[in-house]
Order: C-alpha cells, then structure tokens, then sequence
C-alpha cells in the first residue's frame, strides 16, 4: 500500500519521512510513500491514516492524504479529492471514476482528443475498450486507461538521500609543515573513501581548504580524469598539489570535501597489451607535472589549423579504446621537428637551392621541391607567412627548411 500527501505545505516530505524511508517527491506540494510494514505498529490501513493526520496536525500541516494500492492511485486521489480518501484493493477505478480527465498527466492534445469524444471523466475514459484506445492513440492511449483505473505502476522512483563527503578539524595550534598537515588528511580520507566504498561511489575531484594563520583563506582543488577512490592515490595526488602551491602561513583548520562519481569500470581485452593502472599513471604524471610544470605534461592535440606543428597539451586521457583491425601496411615519411627550429643560411643560384648551412646539417642540396606558402592568423600576435622546401642533401638524408622574412631556418628532418 501507498499514501500520498498533497498540499502548499514545503514540509510534506519530512511528514512522510517519519513513516517510511521509501519517499518520492511527485512535485513540489506532493509526496508518495510507502507504509508497507507499518500495519505493526499501527494497526490497519484507517489507523495509519489517523497517525499520519495527527502527526501532520502536530507539524501545523494541511494536506489531502490518499492511501491506495498503487502510487498513480494514491496521488490523483490526493491530488483530486479533499480530506482522507482511503481505497479498498480492486476498488481504485470506482474512487477515481468522478476526478476530471484533466488530472491526467499528459499532453493537452491528448486531453483534448477526449473532450471530443465526449470523455469527462476517469470513470468514463475506463469504460472504453482498450484496443479501440491503442488503434487510435496508441501506447499513450492504453497508459491513459491504466490509469483512470489506478493500475499504474507500483513502484516508487525515489530519490537518493543526499550524502555530503566533507570532514573538518579544527588543529590545536597552527601547523606550518607539510608533513603533519599530510598526516591529518591521511587519517580524514580514509575516512571519507571508507564513506565512497559504502555508497558505492568514487571521485574525481577533491578540495582541499585551510583556514590560515593570517585570516586568510586557502583552497586548492585536485580533478582527476579518472574517478578513484583509494586513498594513498588522493593522498599523493594531493601531496604534489601542495608541494606546488604550499599555503603562505600556518594552518588553523583543514576541511577536505569529496565530489562523488561512478567508479570506473573496465573490461579487460585477452588481446589488449598490458598498461599501466590510470591510478598509479596518475600519480606518475602529477611528478611529472610538479618537476617540469603544470603546463607541459599532457597528451598533445593537433589544433583544427593549417599552422604547421600547431598543437596544444590537454589532460591526459584513459579511456579504454577497442583493438583496431589489421591495416595495409603503407610506407609513409615522418616530419621530426627540431624543437625549436634551427637557424640556417641557404644559398641560391638561380633560384635554385645550392647549400644549407646549420649548426646541425651541413651540406649540398642534390634534389629540392618546393616552395609551399602558408600563411594565416594575420588577425592574431600568432600570425605567419612562410614559404616550405623539401631538400635532399647530398648525405642523402631529407629535411624541411622554410622561409620566414629574412630568416631560414632548418624546420625538421624525415624518418
């Protein structure tokens, strides 16, 4: 069985929580509940409903209460007839008969269709058969019909109770170490990841604030691309992040605070080669990142651009990717750059290319093609006009020189 409050009230859905765990809010002035079990404690189906009442008029509420079989039933009762309806199993299609087919939920064609018809009413709309509704409304209209007779469905969509992954200490004198500070952190996220394993969840993001010495406030936040929730791989991570931007005075308090995600799920391949866990990836790329800079450690991404070379570092990605099939081996060159390029001295005869000279190649050019010009993002600080070659120098060995100005330069060599 289902009740249902209904009313202006904000404070229904802590009525209806004193009675049961199985709550759904079905708007913002309904709830429905289940009062399965509660026949134990307060006796039949019209004694639950008093203890409801009576509660409710302790609590200074107001509201229509249903009680049905099945949660459709319980709410268009609620929602439709004043005071306490109680409704009898095999009984729902009789007590809704008179609620106006406007209560329906669904679109106002569909209510319309039946004004047409000459359909008022649930009791009405019931009477119908249901194959000539499904010929001329189709799956909509069969749902209509189930639920002018409170056949709906019997099972709650309930809402998840919010559960806040946050701990706070207030330290009994300021620590200004890294060390100590670490150690309380540990000891809140075991904690916390305990909580995340209860519930089933990981995360992929963790704040970290510490009311400082001076008044002030710190805050560092650490996003990981892959949700985790083993605490020495957060407590690294963390580690890093604070050795990078360590706070500028002691520390009063600590509050760490955990954004819940769906844990990663992987289904390993027999034929997939072996790779390294994205947990233990991510902690060797937080050194990385604190020993070279946050900025130059990441997976490059080519730029929609005809700039050559034109890319830029991103996070570094872990999802899993499906084996590719085999392919045509196809024998291709590919560009090295020299990073940066190369300053060098071309000569010319003719407008032939004759020698290049660099602090790394040295020579003659036998075969040269070209020259390409590119040029664009005149409307950036960016911009470049440059013309390509392709030279073959007579060690055999092939490179790419460009023109920018004045200035050559040596852009690369071919593999």
């Amino acid at each position: 069985m289902f009740a249902c409050l209904s009313g202006p009230s904000p404070r229904l859905a802590e009525l209806a929580g004193q009675f049961s765990p199985l709550v759904e809010k079905a708007g913002e002035d309904t709830v429905v509940f289940s009062i399965a079990g509660l026949c134990s404690l307060f006796g039949d189906v019209h004694q639950i409903a008093s203890a409801i009442a009576r509660q409710g008029t302790v609590m200074g509420l107001a509201a229509n209460l249903a009680i049905a079989p099945t949660p459709s039933a319980a709410l268009l009762a609620a929602r439709n007839l004043t005071g306490t309806t109680i409704i009898a199993p095999g009984q729902e299609g009789q007590a809704l008969a008179g609620i106006p087919v406007e209560a329906l939920p669904t679109a106002p064609e569909l209510i319309l269709t039946l004004h047409r018809w000459g359909i008022r009413t649930l009791g009405e709309l019931a009477a119908l058969p249901e194959t000539g509704l499904v010929e001329r409304l189709g799956a909509a209209g069969a749902r209509l019909r189930r639920l002018a007779l409170g056949q709906g469905d019997s099972l709650l969509d309930i809402e998840p109770p919010a559960i806040e992954y946050t701990a706070r200490q207030e330290l009994d004198h300021p620590i200004e170490l890294l060390e100590p500070l670490l150690f309380i952190i540990s000891r809140h996220l075991h904690e916390l990841t305990r909580r995340l394993n209860q519930y089933g969840c990981a995360t992929n993001r963790v704040t970290i604030t510490l009311k400082l010495d001076d008044g002030s406030a710190y805050t560092k936040i650490v996003e990981f691309p892959v949700a985790v929730r083993d605490p020495v791989s957060l407590l690294k991570q963390i580690q890093f992040a604070l050795e990078a931007q360590p706070p500028r005075a002691a520390s009063l308090a600590v509050e760490i605070t955990l954004d819940p995600a769906e844990p990663r799920t992987v289904q390993g391949g027999l034929f997939l080669p072996a790779t390294p866990e994205p947990e233990k990836l991510q902690t060797l790329l937080a050194r990385l990142r604190a020993l070279a800079g946050e900025n130059r450690v990441g997976t490059p991404e080519i730029l929609n651009s005809h700039r050559p070379d034109a890319y830029e570092l991103r996070s570094c990605a872990f999802e899993p990717g499906e084996p590719k099939g085999s392919a045509p081996h196809l024998l291709h060159l590919a560009l090295r750059y020299f990073r940066p390029p190369i300053s060098a001295q071309v000569s010319i005869h003719k407008g032939a290319l004759e020698r290049v000279v660099s602090s790394r190649v040295t020579g003659r050019v036998v075969q040269f093609a070209g020259p390409w010009r590119t040029s664009g993002g005149w409307w950036t600080e960016s911009a470049w006009n440059r013309d390509e070659w392709d030279v073959v120098l007579e060690d055999r060995a092939i490179y790419r020189i460009y023109l920018t100005g004045e200035q050559w330069f040596l852009d690369g060599s071919y593999d």
